[in-house]
């Protein structure tokens, strides 16, 4: 699964996923955020509402916060050449 994280919805994901889970965002503190990555993360299920305690980070938003630390950026086979945008001969090196 491809998780992207806009530049408003990774530090609202973070304060969540610094309270730990248990742990809950009042209304009063989550006035203070903007709204738009808040709508998006209510929308996917990442944190929700729970009546008397507040915002809190449920197990989905806890993986996504897990996968977009933990994503695997090794290649399956590192023999093979660098990407063609790169140019070896640019910088005085063999062609591979």
């Amino acid at each position: 699964m491809n998780l992207t994280l806009s530049q408003r919805q990774y530090p609202l994901l973070q304060t969540f996923a610094d309270l730990g889970r248990g742990n809950f965002l009042t209304i009063a503190e989550a006035q203070r955020y903007d709204q738009r990555p808040f709508r998006s993360m209510l929308y996917r299920g990442w944190i929700t509402y729970r009546a008397g305690r507040g915002f809190h980070l449920t197990a989905e938003g806890g993986e996504a916060w897990h996968r977009y630390h933990n994503t695997n950026i090794l290649r399956q086979n590192p023999q093979l050449p660098l990407t063609s945008y790169f140019d070896a001969t640019a910088y005085g090196l063999p062609k591979p």
